[in-house]
This record gives structure tokens, sequence and C-alpha cells, in this order.
């Protein structure tokens, strides 16, 4: 290895600090990105845009709906909410199969297509989770009035 002149060490140098400043960028502008998509309502139609996985979306949700938005709860689970003045259907989709532990629920139910899903209630909350394909789908209810274990079904099978 011979001898560096000045002007040679002044390159290396000035080339190592633009890499340094452009991957700090990279890094400060992946996790500015990252805060957006946690803490902003999105629209719900960008529900797939989001995960890395086909998002169904429910077309029939029983409830005079005033708002609804979809928000990134982890890289592999999109959280789309449809709220009501008294109640609310949060619908969930994750491509973390077995995130709801479903051996603990109180009943095990079959969707219009014959799919197995599965139903709780805890704490004035109904709930249904089912899978289609390699992605968990998952319902909640809260509001007022129970929902017919029917009403949640017709909703599961209504994804398009």
């Amino acid at each position: 290895m011979g001898v560096q002149t000045l002007g040679e060490i002044e390159q290396r140098l000035s080339d190592t600090d633009k890499r340094r400043k452009f991957l700090t960028t990279l890094i400060l502008g992946f996790i500015v990105l990252s805060m957006i998509v946690y803490f902003i309502k999105l629209p719900a139609n960008m529900a797939s845009w989001l995960v890395p996985f086909k998002v169904e979306m429910p077309t029939y949700i029983p409830l005079d709906i005033e708002s609804e938005y979809a928000k990134v709860v982890g890289f592999d689970t999109v959280k789309i909410a449809y709220d009501s003045t008294e109640e609310s259907v949060t619908f969930w989709a994750t491509s973390k199969i077995g995130w709801n532990n479903v051996s603990s629920w109180d009943e095990s139910i079959t969707l219009n297509d014959g799919t197995p899903a599965y139903y709780n209630e805890s704490d004035n909350i109904q709930m249904l989770s089912w899978r289609m394909d390699e992605v968990e789908y998952a319902i909640d209810y809260e509001g007022k009035r129970p929902l017919s274990k029917d009403e949640l079904i017709k909703i599961a099978s209504s994804l398009e």
C-alpha cells in the first residue's frame, strides 16, 4: 500500500461523508413515513396499499356509517374502522396466522361459503374470526344493541 496524497485522503473523506448523509436521510425518511402511516387515518379503500397482501373488504356493514378509515397496526396487520354515533365495526386483516388465539373462543360457526369461523363475546364486544387463503380476518362489533350472529356472518360473507 502506497502513501496517499492529501487530495486522495480528502476525496475519500468527502465520499464517506456523502454516503453517511445519504444513509442518514434515508433512515430518517423511512422513520417519518412509518410514523405518518401508523398515526394517520387513511381512506379505507387504501387498506391493501398498506400491507404486503390483498385485503378483501366487506361490502355489507349494518350501520349508518359516519366515518370509515384504515390504519396500519404492524407490517402484517391492517385495521379498518366503521363508526357511527353509538356503535362500531372494526375489521382486521393480517397475514400473521393465529394472532387471535382462536382456541379460546366460545363457539365455532360456519360462514355462508362453508368456511369455519370462531365467535366470542367479551366486555360488550362481539368478535368473529376466520381465515381465507393466507389471510386471517376478524370483525369486532361494539354497540348498545348486540348484533345477531347471522349479521356478523353476513358481514364476513360480503368480502370482495
